[in-house]
């Protein structure tokens, strides 16, 4: 028996997991919140580092505490039928509702649109046409091409942003515009929320049983072994995303020497920065690379989450046919644009973020299969989560002048407040019982 991975090991796992939480759509969300956020960019960072890089690494270590690779095990004790209907919603959202789309979307924004110079709507369908059949293609024709766009993508994004930072951090001088909107009095919480917008702490329990399959497959076993490992390997690429999302952050905050205006996304934020920094040439060079990384995470997103459907739904249909769904879906969806489907995936993101977050805590903190302590905590959770659902799409809250005494419900975080509450009686209830 393996007892750990040796650093020459370790370190490859550790990039693969960082590749997966890394998609090309990360880079959407750091500039735009560093542009806004202004002179408060640190504390803001530190909040979007917490949801786009902790909560991800939890949720890994989360399935490791399971054990298994069955996604559905993490919500258990609470009830099967819930546990299947909460990583049902979850995949969707990593998949052809929101992630999905937002690839070709992004990719569509900023490799294409720049170069045709209008925004007719065809051009996008015709361009998420093709994207689409290639990813559907590909995912069920799986080569070595795949692996090796996917090998040599992630490190040539890497060092062009890598070029771009250093040029950002060697630019003139500059002073911080004052914070914008929620970040003049609330950095912090509303950096936090940003960090929902990057899907990954959804993901994670996808990628945590691949991850630890992968793991056993180098010969680790037993599971205090495996969650050291997964930990060990989960901090070395939250290191390399918080870093990234820094600079990221920093870039957007550095826009305001030569940008003005307002923008709904940060693709025309990295869009201005590459062409200042980069040039027209360089600024080609980084589109590409995004589009083809875009297309990669398509492929993964779309065969894997075909994958668990087949199992989710008693193999009734088969991979392909699932995989053809979820790519028609992702199709169709991303013809609303970037903009709507980023605005679309908020009130979904901000009932499924409270629920993932409490499920990991509890499996981290050692709860895991105390059905009392789960029932206690993720039914009023979830019954917040859908209030703070509602509140994000803007429709009205019943009784919520009685929700508004609940210590944090108004900074989006009541949840939380209940969430200990609901954790502490389950603990004393189950004490009670044995």
């Amino acid at each position: 028996m393996n007892n750990s991975l040796s650093l020459s090991k370790l370190i490859p796992v550790s990039l693969v997991l960082f590749s997966s939480f890394f998609g090309a759509g990360n880079l959407l969300f750091p500039p735009l919140f560093g542009y806004l956020a202004g002179s408060n960019l640190n504390i803001a960072t530190l909040g979007f580092c917490i949801t786009g890089v902790s909560l991800p690494i939890l949720g890994v270590l989360a399935i490791a505490m399971t054990g298994g690779t069955d996604l559905t095990e993490v919500a258990a004790p609470v009830n099967i039928a819930y546990a299947k209907i909460i990583m049902f919603l979850s995949s969707m959202a990593i998949g052809p509702l929101f992630a999905i789309p937002r690839t070709a979307a992004f990719s569509y924004e900023i490799g294409i649109k720049p170069l045709l110079g209008t925004t007719e709507a065809w051009q996008l369908a015709l361009y998420s046409a093709l994207y689409f059949a290639f990813s559907f293609y590909v995912a069920n024709n799986p080569s070595k091409v795949l692996n090796w766009l996917g090998k040599i993508l992630t490190p040539a994004l890497l060092v062009c942003l890598a070029v771009l930072f250093v040029k950002v951090l060697l630019a003139p001088s500059f002073v911080p515009g004052a914070p914008q909107d929620a970040y003049l009095n609330t950095p912090f919480l509303k950096g936090f929320q940003e960090g929902y917008n990057t899907m990954d702490l959804l993901a994670s329990f996808l990628f945590g049983a691949a991850t630890l399959t992968s793991i056993k497959t180098l010969g680790i076993e037993g599971k205090k072994n495996l969650i050291r490992t997964c930990l060990c390997a989960g901090l070395i690429a939250a290191a390399l995303l918080a870093v990234i999302y820094y600079f990221l952050g920093y870039a957007g905050a550095e826009a305001h020497r030569y940008l003005s205006g307002e923008f709904s996304n940060g693709a025309g934020i990295l869009v201005a920065t590459a062409h200042e920094y980069l040039g027209a040439g360089g600024t080609a060079i980084l589109s590409a690379i995004i589009i083809l990384a875009c297309l990669t995470t398509s492929i993964g997103l779309i065969a894997a989450i075909g994958d668990y459907f087949h199992i989710l739904f008693n193999q009734k249909l088969s991979k392909k046919t699932m995989g053809f769904l979820v790519a028609l879906l992702s199709f169709l969806l991303s013809n609303f644009g970037l903009d709507m489907i980023i605005k679309m995936a908020i009130p979904v993101l901000c009932f499924l973020y409270p629920v993932m977050i409490a499920l990991a805590l509890l499996n981290v903190f050692g709860f895991g299969g105390n059905k009392r302590v789960f029932r206690c905590t993720m039914w009023i959770v979830t019954l917040f989560a859908v209030v703070e659902g509602l509140k994000a799409a803007s429709i009205p809250v019943p009784m919520e002048s009685i929700l508004a005494s609940v210590p944090l419900y108004t900074e989006g975080f009541g949840w939380f407040t209940v969430a200990v509450i609901g954790a502490a009686v389950g603990v004393i209830w189950d004490k009670m019982k044995s």
